[in-house]
């Protein structure tokens, strides 16, 4: 625009002395260069070229009267330098302001969005010392001739139809303030419809599956049935490059899992090579089908990424986790079924299951304590004899170089491996009676818990469910009221939302908290800076100004309001304030040397 190569290129090595600023800072606080903190690199380059775009664009104006030859050079460059430092100084002090509340996150949304801000603010301080200190002694080895001003041809035509239209809406100031403000109204009012979520679910080019299986299934028959599972996916889905599929859980104990869970990790090709469906959901629809025509399984598709973070979150793989708190389990499990069924009939959830709390097959002893009075026999002895004859005895070591190895001597197979075959262990009275164990105990195979979880400790089931064509925050408040209205919930238990609602919930509440103060800041930083409380309030008006194409897009293109999209938000805060920071600055320089306010505006 400025129709002069030296000016781009000064302008541009801005950016790599700010950036390489910046990651030295970074590496020197041992913060590490991952996605998040390159990724606020990435955002803050356009910011962090503002300040030198006003020092070169100001310099360059002083100096385009500068004939070859004059040695006013170095002069002009800092009469220059002072007009601007004020207002680069304090835009980007607003914008260092305007990140702030990212440093309030707290949990996963904390650990994600932290790095980015501080990334975020070195480079904006590093690039405030290169606007102020680096480009206008650069400028003085830069431009030592004199300037010849050249017209920008894409630049004039632009700035005159803008001048036009200044003019024109100078003129019709009621119609423009009260078109801006129904253009704000009207875009609030599509705030309700946006919907809320936490992050916006990515396409990571791999599937997870997960099969439950009954809780009593072999390891034998899980690993047949994860092998059967691969193969119809291989052999019915020209998209799958590979299955891996994982029974159990892995030696290093990272994911306790049961041997009736199976996981399977789908490769696919790029979506244009797909055949047999056109999109991810799609495709999950139709391998669903062919892998529940096994039964007795229970198959819920996510992605690997996704599915790690939904267990980081909440201890479940699904984007929404429902945990019903209670003491006792057969409650829970009565409940949990009725608000599993109750979430499966609300619009927008997929794959809901309630976590398995009973049938594992489990050897139940319990003594009768009459009969063993009648003999004299302590209840200590049948669980000694029991734990003893089934589990085992330690009776010494093996020790083989440092390690140690106990040695347990327990009975053979064939006299513990049925319920008759222990109820014919033998006890014996005080007396010297020898009695069998069926006759002072009873002895069955019952169906009981695998697994007994708890969050504070309190009992918990989990029904988890994915979120699919719809927004997390609209689901839950109408699965919430429906509980509420449609199931009675014995005294002592709560219903909890976990999962991605707790955590977009908590950095909500957090980001409404700490954004307008941080606004606040920044009025009184502008009420310092302009020394005028109309002046302050004229820039801050760019804030709600800046929501409307904001909300706008998000409309247009299907997004939800999410944690990242709110700090896209902060940051068009700071850069709508520091182009009115900017502007009002240099209408402020222009008001002496015009007639009018209206000139002064037009030249600013």
């Amino acid at each position: 625009f400025l129709m002069n190569v030296r000016a781009a290129v000064l302008v541009l090595l801005s950016v790599p002395i700010s950036v390489l600023a910046a990651l030295a800072v970074m590496e020197h606080y041992g913060i590490s260069a991952n996605l998040m903190s390159l990724g606020g690199l990435a955002i803050a380059i356009g910011m962090m070229v503002d300040g030198s775009v006003v020092m070169v664009e100001n310099i360059f104006k002083h100096l385009e009267k500068i004939k070859e030859g004059d040695h006013g050079i170095a002069l002009r460059i800092t009469e220059a330098s002072k007009e601007v430092v004020r207002p680069v100084l304090f835009a980007v002090l607003i914008i260092l302001l305007v990140f702030t509340p990212l440093f309030s996150l707290e949990g996963v949304e904390g650990k994600m969005f932290t790095p980015m801000a501080l990334s975020i603010c070195f480079a904006m301080f590093a690039s405030l010392l290169v606007a102020i200190f680096i480009m206008p002694v650069l400028a003085t080895y830069m431009f030592t001739k004199g300037i010849v001003h050249k017209e920008s041809p894409v630049l004039a035509p632009i700035a005159r139809a803008y001048h036009r239209l200044l003019r024109a809406a100078l003129l019709a100031r009621k119609k423009i303030v009260g078109g801006a403000a129904a253009a704000f109204v009207l875009t609030i009012a599509i705030v309700p419809f946006l919907g809320t979520e936490f992050v916006p679910e990515l396409e990571e080019g791999t599937l997870a599956i997960r099969v439950t299986l009954a809780p009593s299934s072999s390891l034998t028959y899980a690993k047949d049935m994860g092998e059967k599972l691969e193969k119809v996916l291989i052999e019915n889905f020209p998209e799958v490059t590979y299955v891996s599929a994982r029974v159990g859980r892995a030696e290093i104990g990272g994911d306790p899992e049961p041997v009736s869970n199976v996981e399977l990790f789908v490769g696919l090709k790029p979506v244009k090579d797909w055949v047999s469906a056109s999109n991810r959901p799609a495709l999950q629809k139709l391998m669903r089908e062919e892998m529940e025509v096994v039964p007795g399984i229970l198959v819920a598709f996510t992605q690997p990424i996704a599915m790690r973070v939904d267990e980081l979150l909440s201890g479940v793989k699904a984007a929404l986790a429902i945990k019903l708190f209670g003491p006792d389990l057969k409650v829970l499990a009565t409940m949990g079924e009725k608000i599993e069924t109750l979430t499966k009939s609300v619009e927008g959830t997929r794959d809901v299951a309630m976590e398995q709390i009973e049938g594992e097959s489990q050897l139940v002893i319990r003594p009768d304590r009459s009969k063993l009075d009648r003999y004299g026999i302590p209840v200590d002895d049948v669980m000694s004899l029991v734990a003893d004859a089934i589990g085992g005895a330690t009776a010494g070591q093996v020790i083989s170089g440092n390690e140690r190895y106990n040695i347990y001597v327990r009975l053979a197979k064939d006299f513990r491996d049925n319920a008759d075959a222990i109820g014919s262990l033998i006890l014996q009275a005080p007396d010297g009676a020898w009695v069998r164990l069926a006759d002072v105990a009873s002895i069955s195979v019952e169906q009981g818990p695998p697994m007994i979880k708890r969050d504070d400790v309190q009992r918990r089931v989990v029904i988890q469910s994915n979120v699919e064509d719809r927004d997390m925050g609209s689901l839950v408040a109408e699965l919430d009221q429906r509980i509420q209205d449609e199931i009675d919930l014995p005294p002592g238990y709560t219903v909890v939302f976990g999962g991605q609602f707790e955590n977009q919930q908590r950095a909500q509440a957090k980001l409404m908290i700490v954004v307008p103060l941080s606004l606040l800041m920044i009025f009184i930083l502008l009420y310092f800076m302009f020394n005028s409380m109309g002046q302050a309030t004229l820039i801050m008006l760019n804030v709600p100004m800046a929501l409307i194409g904001g909300i706008l897009a998000l409309w247009a293109s299907g997004q939800y309001l999410s944690v990242p999209s709110s700090i896209g938000f902060i940051a068009l805060f700071g850069v709508a304030v520091l182009n009115g920071v900017v502007l009002v600055d240099a209408i402020n320089r222009h008001i002496d040397d015009c007639n009018s306010m209206d000139e002064a505006i037009c030249n600013g």
